[in-house]
């Protein structure tokens, strides 16, 4: 069981609630398929959790693989996309279980700052996505004011309670420096768009940042 397996449920509600969490979950979600495009092709979706994104890739024609650390996130895609369940796998970001060059796209969104060993997981993403291939993946801002008080004020809170929140990360980078690690794991930074709490998105107050990179 990982931490995540304790926090499904709670996670997979957020995307439908009002307020500034679900909007921001919602926002990042349109950001990440904007970037996507659409099929048809294989894709991966790596750190699917619940399976939103799947439903939404499937809708746009893309034939979609997902894999999650937590056992619980995956019995929750495979529910919500039972034509795509023998697809949804248990396996880890560092170490992909697919061979070189498999997908056409490949996203991670909210999995990469909890990477064990992100510069492996990064080489992992750009090892399965094929030549002329891209791969969308997201990051917190994690200097941003509202990104701060959760991670500082909310989230300690809610752990030392017993309730459900993120583990720390292991690492905390700016989207500078994550466009360097994809440059280094084989990836062409292509385009930046900021994700928000609030319905204006502010580039300096941005609660996430989506970047699209290509394979050459």
């Amino acid at each position: 069981m990982t931490h995540f397996d304790g926090m499904a449920r709670s996670y997979d509600a957020a995307y439908d609630a009002r307020g500034a969490p679900g909007r921001a979950l919602r926002d990042r979600l349109a950001t990440v398929l904007e970037l996507a495009g659409d099929g048809p092709g294989d894709a991966l979706d790596a750190g699917m959790g619940p399976g939103r994104l799947v439903v939404e890739l499937e809708r746009r024609g893309w034939h979609v693989s997902g894999v999650d650390a937590s056992p619980e996130m995956v019995a929750l895609a495979r529910k919500r996309v039972p034509g795509a369940a023998e697809r949804l796998i248990v396996g880890t970001l560092e170490a992909l279980p697919f061979p070189d060059a498999r997908f056409a796209l490949v996203v991670a969104t909210g999995v990469l700052e909890y990477a064990r060993d992100l510069e492996t997981a990064l080489a992992e993403l750009a090892r399965v996505v094929r030549p002329g291939g891209r791969a969308v993946v997201t990051l917190p801002n994690w200097w941003s004011a509202s990104t701060l008080v959760r991670r500082l004020v909310l989230y300690p809170v809610a752990r030392r309670l017993g309730r459900p929140a993120p583990p720390p990360p292991p690492r905390l980078i700016r989207p500078s420096e994550l466009e360097s690690l994809l440059r280094g794991a084989g990836l062409v930074p292509t385009a930046t768009r900021p994700t928000s709490f609030r319905p204006v998105r502010l580039p300096g107050f941005a609660a996430q940042v989506v970047l699209a990179a290509e394979r050459p």
